[in-house]
């Protein structure tokens, strides 16, 4: 199970935010390549892949601890330990390791399991195991375990093919028997029946592929149709080494049948055959076969990196598409609660969530015994329920159906009588999300449907209730239509200064994308004052933004221009975070901020960086730092700027470090509500206006955000998908 095994934090967040990784082995590091090579190949190609941006996950055992995901220490630590003092891991030693507490290597077998075990579908590496040779007057038993593991784990394996010194036509056929499919780049083009699997340290052995495929896209195409078939075999994608290392088959197939009868001679089998063979090849090709191992296995990381991102974009757009819009239907709205002074407008989906844990061992197109529980969700509503906890002046708007799932919706949240919400009846079915976990806890099958809320009809009834209770905030998720969102953004545009500000939630980077289907105004006419997106959506928004044209040189430009972004705070920028500073997250904000005036963008395991226009940052200085919630740190643009800029980091609060997370669902959610019912709350004046007003305001800001982090934490330690305790902090 997941929670059996170490994640990393740059893991789990890209698990989280369902980000393409890519997992790596580690007997490549410990008893593969020699030191200092092993440590500078491992460093390279997780290099490799975030240059994809896809996240690396270099699979270990440390201390008998199963992780996936290693920090730069960890790596050196393995690639500095001599090969004694780590065992080589795979499928029948796990449970030896792990209860003796050692550190170990994961083999392809090992490696697959974990990633499968954590949710990751590609694992780039050299080589496949298989079947041995036989000597001269000895038939070989000697069967790599990653064979079976393929033929059970559905992982895809990007590598050279099987290695040379393995009997690659017996190798074939054993998994072919496991019913894993097995493929080769054609890269060349060649025709099919003449192309070879490659082997390993040369691009083809005599035999033949059975079957090839032209692009990566193609093999994320292959991956994503056997997925949907439910299947639990893996699969095996040869790319041939790069040409400029790749050695001559004839040439190192006389090397291995030599070092073959040398190891007979020497009584070397088993576990230390491999390694001998492979010194032996190092030393007959002068050092050309590890120049070759190492360019195959970078090669193979830039191959998985592109299926992986061929995957993910396939995954997204199926879901997304599975997103329709309904049939126009304006039904009176239902209140379940007299009106009230409103300062908070939510307004987003609503779901009924069902959930089903078999207990028995799962069959499928069968009934298995199970239990079945229900609940209420959707972002929307935990955005609004955090709210509720904070503020009694919270009301929440959603959309339902005529149905069963309607009528259980209302009777559920009037019997909470936490979030005071109005209804509107919708054309379409009220939205359900529904899934399957086995007696794990791991997820079998699920299916969404949100459709209700995306009617474009509901634009207009939210524009009636925000007229009718004037609201001094309204808080936006994604879930609706990019012709809703437009609809009441623009409407309330024209009035600046008469209506609410907005605060929108992105909800995912596939809809963080409807944001750029609205005529944006540019400061200081916006009226969407804050946008909550993760680094993902924040891509998203701003890509999808570039290509409408909203970065234009008549509105938008003088606003970035009047920013004054200069050398001197770029290299401030560096320092605080390079990282992100590479990534395009800081360049990106800058060219969002004439939009939307405040982006808080929230780094997941790091804290949050809110962005934020301001037009007398020269006050700053005077705003004393003695408070405990003050930033991490703080980055001003130039005071002789004629917009100010300020970027201020929180790290997460000290109580949210090491948590013992139960539940990631309503996490963010929770921040975005808690954070938007204090900010309506507010007295004196919200900071999301440009001005700086009072060391009063600043200081609310900070304690804000951080009491947002905290209430966040507590999420994520509760079943539930809103904390309760929110509402002591």
């Amino acid at each position: 199970m997941r929670n059996a095994i170490q994640l990393s934090k740059e893991v789990r967040n890209a698990l989280n935010l369902k980000k393409p990784i890519v997992s790596l082995e580690s007997t490549i590091i410990s008893h593969g390549l020699p030191y200092p090579q092993n440590l500078e190949m491992a460093k390279s190609v997780e290099e490799i892949l975030r240059d994809y941006k896809v996240t690396p996950a270099t699979c270990a055992f440390i201390n008998g601890v199963p992780h996936v995901g290693l920090s730069t220490s960890q790596i050196q630590q393995f690639a500095e330990s001599p090969r004694h003092l780590i065992t080589k891991v795979s499928r029948r030693d796990i449970g030896y390791v792990m209860a003796n507490k050692l550190n170990g290597g994961t083999t392809i077998a090992s490696t697959m399991i974990l990633s499968h075990l954590a949710g990751i579908k590609f694992f780039a590496t050299g080589g496949l195991g298989g079947v041995h040779r036989d000597t001269p007057g000895q038939f070989s038993m000697d069967i790599s375990a990653d064979l079976t593991e393929l033929g059970r784990t559905p992982v895809s394996v990007i590598c050279a093919g099987p290695k040379s010194i393995l009997d690659i036509d017996r190798t074939l056929e054993f998994l072919e028997t496991q019913g894993v499919f097995v493929s080769t780049y054609n890269e060349d083009k060649k025709p099919v029946p003449e192309l070879k699997i490659p082997g390993f340290y040369c691009r083809e052995s005599s035999v033949a592929s059975p079957f090839a495929f032209d692009t990566f896209a193609n093999a994320a195409e292959i991956v994503h149709s056997q997925s949907l078939m439910g299947l639990q075999s893996g699969n095996v994608f040869c790319i041939p080494p790069p040409k400029a290392t790749a050695l001559d088959s004839g040439f190192i197939n006389e090397i291995i049948d030599r070092a073959n009868e040398k190891a007979k001679l020497q009584g070397i089998s088993g576990k230390q055959l491999t390694p001998f063979l492979l010194s032996e090849i190092a030393q007959k090709t002068m050092g050309k076969s590890v120049d070759c191992n190492i360019s195959l296995v970078k090669n193979n990381a830039r191959a998985a990196a592109q299926i992986a991102l061929g995957y993910h974009k396939l995954v997204s757009s199926s879901k997304d598409s599975t997103e329709s819009h309904g049939d126009v239907a304006h039904q009176p709205v239902i209140a379940n609660k007299v009106d009230e002074d409103i300062d908070l407008l939510v307004v987003g989906s609503v779901a009924l969530d069902t959930i089903g844990t078999i207990i028995t061992p799962t069959k499928l197109k069968d009934s298995n015994i199970g239990k079945i529980s229900n609940s209420i969700g959707g972002v929307g509503y935990n955005m609004a329920l955090a709210s509720s906890y904070v503020s009694k002046s919270t009301k929440f708007l959603t959309r339902i159906g005529n149905d069963f799932a309607a009528e259980t919706i209302i009777h559920q949240i009037a019997k909470q009588r936490v979030v005071d919400t109005r209804f509107t009846r919708g054309s379409g079915t009220s939205a359900q999300y529904s899934c399957i976990h086995d007696a794990k806890g791991d997820l079998i099958v699920a299916c969404a449907d949100m459709s209700i809320i995306e009617e474009p009809d509901f634009s207009s009834q939210v524009i009636d209730e925000i007229d009718q209770v004037q609201p001094r905030l309204v808080l936006l998720d994604c879930n609706l239509s990019t012709e809703s969102i437009s609809n009441i953004i623009e409407r309330f545009q024209s009035e600046t200064g008469n209506g609410p500000d907005f605060i929108i939630e992105p909800t995912s980077y596939i809809k963080a994308k409807r944001l750029a289907g609205m005529k944006l105004a540019t400061f200081p006419h916006n009226v969407v004052k804050l946008v909550t997106p993760t680094i993902e959506e924040l891509n998203t928004m701003y890509e999808s933004l570039e290509k409408s044209g909203q970065f234009d040189l008549d509105h938008w430009f003088p606003i970035l221009d009047a920013m004054n972004i200069n050398a001197s705070m770029r290299d401030k920028l560096i320092k605080l975070d390079a990282e992100l500073f590479a990534k395009g997250v800081f360049q990106q904000c800058f060219h969002l901020l004439p939009f939307f005036q405040n982006l808080l963008v929230k780094l997941g395991q790091r804290g949050v960086m809110l962005f934020s226009l301001v037009t007398n940052h020269k006050d700053l200085k005077s705003i004393p730092t003695t408070s405990q919630y003050k930033p991490t740190a703080t980055i001003v643009n130039d005071v002789d700027s004629k917009l100010g800029v300020v970027v201020e980091y929180f790290d997460i609060p000290a109580q949210n470090k090491n948590l013992s997370v139960v539940n990631v669902t309503g996490a963010g959610d929770t921040m975005v509500g808690y954070l938007a019912a204090k900010l309506a709350n507010s007295v004196d004046g919200n900071w999301l206006n440009c001005e700086i007003k009072s060391c009063e305001q600043v200081w609310m800001k900070w304690e804000c955000i951080y009491k947002a982090q905290s209430a966040s934490g507590l999420t994520l330690m509760s079943e539930k998908s809103v904390s309760e305790e929110i509402s002591k902090l």
